[in-house]
This record gives C-alpha cells, sequence and structure tokens, in this order.
C-alpha cells in the first residue's frame, strides 16, 4: 500500500510520530547513560542510582555487591548478600557474583553455602583459572589440601603465573614437598621456575634445589633470572660447589656459544663469549666511571669472537677494578693463571693488570698481582702462580688499573683482555 501525504494533516500526524519516537529514545538512552555514570563514580550512591534506573541489569547489581562486600570505610555483608542474589537470579550463570557470594558465606561461617557457591561458579565456568583458584584456596583454608591439590592444578595449567603464590600456600598448609609437586605443579616450566625463585628469596633453599631438580628434568630454555636466584641464596649459605654446580646447569640451558676455555679452568667465561655479564659467576663490569669505558668488542680478538676493552679518555688517573669474576677453587691448591692482552697507546707507567683476591668464609686473606701492560703492544701472554691456602673456596679473578703515585699522570689509550683462565695443576710431592 503506498501512503499519499498530499494534505497537511498527514504530514503532520507522521512528524508527530517521529517527534514521539525520537523522544522515547532519547529518553532510554539517557537514562542508560545515567545509569552508568552513577556505576562509574564506584560509590554507594552511584550503584543505588544505577540499580534503580537500569534494574534489569545484573552487572550493576553486581558491582553493587562487590563494592558493599569489600568497602573497607562502612562494608555490609548482609546486604552485599542480597545484591549479590539479585545479580545471579537476572543472570544465573553470572560466574563472579557466585564466587562473591561464595567468599560472603564464608565471611559468615557459612561453610556449606560457601562450598554450594563455588561449585555453582565452576559449572557456570569451568574452565576459568579464577574460579580453580579461589575455590582450590577456600578447600585449602577449610583444611581440605587433597581436594584443593587438583583445583590449584587446574588453575596454573591455564595461569602458570600463579605457581609460586600456589605453592608457596600449599607448603604451608601441608609441607609434602613431593606431593605438592606431583599434584599441584603442571609440568610447565614457567611454574616451576617461579617456585624456584620464590622458594630462594624465602631462604628456602632446600626446597627451592628440590624444585630446580625437577624443572631439569623439564628440559627448560632458560635466562640467568631464572637461575640467579638459587645461586645466589647457595653462594649465600657459603655452599659454593652447589652454587657453581647449579649455575653450570642453569647455563646449559641457555644454548650459549661454546666460551672457549682451557681445560678444567675454574673461570666461567673466560674468552667474554656468552654476552652475560652482571650476574654471579659472569664477569661483573664496572659502570663506565673515573674515565674508563668498558665493552665487550668484536673488532679485537685473541681466540673466539670476542674480548674485552677497556678505553681511558686521558682525563683521569683512576685506581680501578675495571671487570671481575668470580671463581670456585679448592683450598691448598695449586693454580696457573694466564691471560693475553693487547694495548694501544696506553699511557703512564701503571697499565692494565690482573689481581687475584682469595677468600675463606670470613672474607679475604690474600691477593696476587700480576705484571701490567702498557704502551702498544700485540697480543701478549700473561700469567702467574697462584696457590690457595687453608679453607680457601673462592677467589675474585680482576682486571686492574692502580692509580699512579704521580697526581698529575692522567691515562689515555686502549686495552683489550681475552682468554682469562685459572687452571688447577698437579701440586709435586715426594721432592727431597
Amino acid at each position: 500500500m503506498i501512503l499519499r501525504l498530499s494534505d497537511s494533516l498527514s504530514r503532520g500526524l507522521i512528524v508527530v510520530a517521529t517527534f514521539g519516537i525520537a523522544a522515547v529514545l532519547s529518553f532510554f538512552s539517557i537514562r542508560t547513560a545515567i545509569a552508568a555514570h552513577g556505576a562509574e563514580e564506584e560509590s554507594a550512591d552511584g550503584f543505588r542510582l544505577a540499580t534503580r534506573l537500569e534494574p534489569g541489569n545484573p552487572e550493576y547489581w553486581y558491582r553493587f555487591g562487590h563494592f558493599q562486600q569489600f568497602n573497607l570505610e562502612q562494608s555490609d555483608a548482609t546486604e552485599a548478600e542480597q545484591l549479590l542474589k539479585k545479580a545471579i537470579a537476572l543472570d544465573p550463570k553470572y560466574t563472579d557474583a557466585w564466587l562473591d557470594l561464595g567468599t560472603a558465606y564464608e565471611l559468615d561461617g557459612n561453610f556449606p553455602e560457601a562450598r554450594d557457591a563455588y561449585l555453582e561458579a565452576k559449572r557456570s565456568y569451568p574452565a576459568s583459572a579464577e574460579v580453580s583458584w579461589r575455590y582450590g584456596n577456600f578447600l585449602l583454608r577449610q583444611g581440605q589440601s587433597q581436594a584443593a591439590y587438583p583445583e590449584f592444578r587446574r588453575s596454573l595449567e591455564i595461569d602458570p603465573q600463579r605457581a609460586a603464590s600456589a605453592f608457596s600456600r600449599c607448603y604451608r598448609a601441608d609441607a609434602n614437598l613431593d606431593e605438592i609437586l606431583e599434584q599441584v605443579l603442571p609440568p610447565i616450566p614457567r611454574a616451576y621456575i617461579d617456585v624456584v625463585k620464590e622458594a630462594a628469596d624465602a631462604k628456602q633453599v632446600a626446597v627451592s634445589q628440590v624444585v630446580w631438580k625437577r624443572l631439569l628434568t623439564l628440559h627448560p630454555r632458560l635466562i640467568v633470572a631464572d637461575f640467579q636466584p638459587l645461586v645466589a641464596a647457595l653462594m649465600n649459605d657459603k655452599d659454593t660447589v652447589e652454587a657453581r654446580k647449579v649455575w653450570e646447569q642453569g647455563t646449559a640451558a641457555m644454548y650459549l656459544p661454546d666460551l672457549k676455555g682451557l681445560r678444567g679452568s675454574v673461570i666461567w667465561d673466560p674468552s667474554f663469549e656468552s654476552g652475560v655479564t652482571q650476574a654471579v659467576f659472569s664477569w661483573y663490569l664496572q659502570p663506565n666511571t673515573s674515565g674508563l669505558t668498558t665493552m665487550i668488542d668484536t673488532s679485537e680478538k685473541f681466540s673466539g669472537d670476542h674480548s674485552l676493552r677497556l678505553s681511558f679518555d686521558g682525563k683521569h688517573n683512576p685506581n680501578i677494578e675495571a671487570a671481575c669474576t668470580k671463581a670456585i677453587v679448592t683450598p691448598n691448591t695449586d693454580y696457573q693463571f694466564s691471560a693475553r692482552v693487547k694495548s694501544k697507546e696506553l699511557t703512564t707507567d701503571h697499565g692494565v693488570g690482573f689481581r687475584i683476591h682469595s677468600f675463606t668464609d670470613k672474607g679475604e686473606v690474600s691477593q696476587v698481582v700480576s705484571l701490567e701492560i702498557y704502551g702498544t703492544n700485540p697480543w701478549t701472554f700473561v700469567d702467574l702462580s697462584f696457590i690457595t691456602g687453608p679453607n680457601v673456596r673462592s677467589a675474585m679473578v680482576c682486571i686492574y688499573r692502580e692509580r699512579d703515585l704521580d697526581s698529575d699522570e692522567r691515562i689515555s689509550g686502549t686495552a683489550w683482555v681475552d682468554d682469562v683462565n685459572l687452571v688447577p695443576k698437579v701440586l709435586e710431592t715426594g721432592k727431597p
């Protein structure tokens, strides 16, 4: 049928109807906007306005209930429960509302109702890491560890970042380490890495070591930050041998290039090939200071692909250990130190040399120094003998420059260092 608008009355009716529809739509749009604005205020008055204007919106009832439940200034558990129930009545599969209702029941001591609410949350969203996490925590608080463990595991399979927290909570509840590792932690390297770090930071070194061994069976790809906390904790406990063992295991899982060391050398990265610095057994490079700049160099090397370059700006007279690395040594043992140094226009009589510090559990007990290289030289072999004393179990090998006694002297030029090794020798015995 064709509507003909030939007369003014018909056209007027159409205009009135159009304005009427527009007014109705505007009313609902404005009401919705006002309700949303009230909810955004995150206040009791704002949520009351939102629920009054949009009573059929379950989100507003849930957010109002959540606010009342966790309002630190004036919480109202009873009202929170009623508001959450209203949200659930409007949307029976509102997972967050079920979870908060479970919390509310638990706080009231109504544990059977709390359990039912958590189970309703699981039925509404069975694949949720958050639901399994919160239900697992509820079960753990109820002393039901065996029932909690599968919930934590389901949560961690979806979100491994919760692993450290899950492990620490379960371990505090029941310190059965093997059972927790079997039932709670999924075979995901990231989960184990976080637990290793958490336990080491908490000074639970023995626990961290057990978890570390389990981690290695997963053949993970690691970075230094994944195992450095455990290595540092072992060093703090004076367990230097185990610290070096964990370091070797961890760096083996980094798929590094050949580090080019002599057989038996106790220096981890003799030729600066790893790309790792500022860590426990790597080289620690002094920050650029006192006119000295240190950096890994690829343009000059004695072997491999890298060397360490030290550049002096000619404006300072520093007394500085430019780079150092830790080594684990055996007491009463003869070691042979060796290195290669190249220099270019290195001024002053105090150039670049090496200093070896030896330590017992009580601190430093001795040090030896090498000859210094200055001027301009091709790659030059530097060596010295180093004998550890009784109870000496660690050493620090440092590249240093000693301050010139003439305060007017300023060092300039460049030196390169490569192939720094410390190898135990067989001590000669039975001599007359």
